[in-house]
């Protein structure tokens, strides 16, 4: 596996990492705690060492996982991220960037993934309003001071949201969307994140699995699914894109998401890349991306310059 230096964290991560959304069992689907463990086993033995998780998959199921699998492995080898900022302790998930909560939330963390400092501990989509005042980072920094996280990160959902992250110096990583569907934030974004040597973390490289090719516009997700959301026109909107994606395809022997996940990679911006999984036939295809290329410069070019002209990758998208 491949390893890419992770911004001014110094951290080196393998540039295929293990998205844990999924495996925290309430967002994807039924998944069993058994094919999760050989998942992440099967990563493991692949040369996958960032792992990225948040408190409130599966409130907290996701990362109990981790923990348990982590045990008895060379905790050295591994980089551990996770999430602050979504509050599933009163009945409903609500967002709380409380200093207190984030205080409390960080020592349950600790204690669900077995470890005494987290290395990356990232605010999950906390509101510009929030980024702009700043103070919440000083709450992270407190923390990095006594010990208890490494490096301080963000996740955020639009460039506004981004760009004010970039503006304070203590943000080491951001965690974005990026995938061949939706690459708004590569042109404003990479480049300033680039200049502030800012780790960038890609999430949903598979755009949810769309990138997979299983999923027709009428396909019925189960109810606890997040997927089931989505509204038509967006799901029919990435459907004519995926197959667009794969006539240009066409005449090569790859599969849609190693050749998804193969086109993120050829952008130097891009520290690691983090597409969940559930079995170990996903991390197997996801990390084959890093292990053998199959799509060359001209292949990544030409992805590339579709994506920027075809209209209808601008259509049916999340308002950024």
């Amino acid at each position: 596996m491949k390893e890419r230096l992770l911004g001014k964290t110094k951290f080196r991560v393998s540039e295929i990492g293990f998205g844990c959304w999924p495996i925290g069992g309430q967002s994807y689907g039924k998944v069993s705690d058994g094919d999760s463990l050989r998942a992440l086993e099967t990563a493991w033995e692949s040369g996958v060492n960032f792992f990225d998780t948040a408190d409130v998959y599966g409130e907290g199921h996701s990362e109990e996982l981790l923990g348990q699998f982590l045990k008895d492995k060379r905790r050295d080898l591994a980089i551990i991220a996770t999430k602050v900022g979504w509050d599933f302790t009163q009945g409903a998930h609500k967002k709380n960037f409380d200093p207190e909560y984030i205080r409390s939330a960080c020592e349950k963390s600790l204690k669900r993934l077995r470890m005494e400092s987290i290395d990356l501990y990232q605010l999950h989509n906390p509101s510009l309003e929030l980024i702009q005042r700043k103070e919440i980072f000083g709450v992270l920094e407190g923390l990095k001071k006594q010990g208890k996280i490494r490096r301080i990160g963000i996740s955020v959902h639009t460039e506004v949201e981004a760009f004010a992250a970039l503006q304070d110096h203590r943000v080491e990583a951001i965690q974005l969307i990026f995938n061949f569907l939706d690459q708004r934030m590569k042109e404003r974004v990479f480049p300033e994140a680039e200049k502030k040597d800012v780790g960038v973390i890609a999430r949903e490289p598979l755009a949810s699995g769309i990138l997979s090719g299983r999923y027709v516009p009428d396909h019925i997700f189960p109810k606890d699914d997040h997927r089931s959301r989505w509204m038509p026109v967006k799901r029919q909107a990435d459907w004519e894109k995926v197959q667009i994606f794969k006539q240009t395809l066409k005449g090569k022997r790859i599969s849609l998401v190693k050749a998804a996940l193969e086109y993120l990679l050829g952008f130097d911006a891009v520290s690691t890349i983090i597409p969940g999984a559930k079995t170990r036939t996903q991390v197997l295809e996801n990390v084959s991306a890093s292990l053998e290329a199959e799509l060359d410069r001209e292949d990544i070019d030409r992805l590339e310059t579709i994506y920027n002209s075809h209209e209808i990758f601008h259509r049916g998208l999340n308002p950024r």
